[in-house]
């Protein structure tokens, strides 16, 4: 199951959380299938809707964009296109940040960002209310404190689990968009509420 995104207006939103503040390693991934590569579109967000403080993962046209929540990181550039799934996935590690699509590395950057403040979680919009993603998004998922990609490997073909790709299950913190509603959640600290018209699809 994946959850549709219009383009104008949709999202999905997990509230403020200390479980969001990527204080340290992280990994945050999911499925997404862009329906348009125009302008910049977030599908990952993990500051939420404040100004700062946390990793997004974005479309900028065809390249996509791991960026510290204030400035990119790293990036690749002609890397997606309409109508394909893919698997993405940042990570960071100390000071490395990686970025994976379909398993491949296309990106690394380093950046010492300290993260500290309590932030939610926006799938498919940014924190100026715009930037909207137009396609589906899926099997989210955001691990705390663990890295589970440190090279190029073989990308999930099955629904992700809090154990699976090696995950310490107490490590993950969000894992979503899995389910018949938008705002139904395998993990969560918090609700996830979902704006616009988000749509469930199979």
């Amino acid at each position: 199951a994946s959850v549709g995104f219009d383009g104008s207006g949709d999202y999905l939103l997990a509230a403020s959380s200390s479980d969001f503040t990527m204080t340290g390693d992280f990994t945050m991934e999911g499925f997404f299938y862009p329906e348009s590569v125009s302008g910049i579109q977030v599908i990952l967000n993990g500051r939420g809707s404040a100004s700062s403080g946390g990793p997004v993962i974005y479309m900028n046209g065809t390249t996509l964009v791991f960026d510290n929540g204030t400035g990119t990181v790293c990036s690749k550039s002609s890397a997606v296109e309409n109508y394909q799934w893919y698997h993405v996935a940042g990570t960071r590690s100390g000071n490395t940040w990686k970025l994976y699509l379909n398993g491949f590395k296309i990106a690394e950057g380093t950046d010492s960002t300290s993260y500290s403040s309590s932030v939610g979680f926006m799938i498919g919009q940014s924190h100026h209310g715009n930037e909207e993603f137009q396609g589906k998004i899926s099997n989210v998922r955001l691990t705390k404190g663990q890295v589970l990609y440190t090279s190029s490997f073989i990308p999930p073909t099955a629904v992700l689990t809090t154990t699976s790709q090696d995950a310490t299950a107490s490590n993950v913190k969000l894992l979503c968009c899995q389910g018949v509603d938008p705002e139904l959640y395998t993990k969560s600290p918090v609700s996830i509420s979902a704006e616009g018209n988000t749509v469930p699809s199979t």
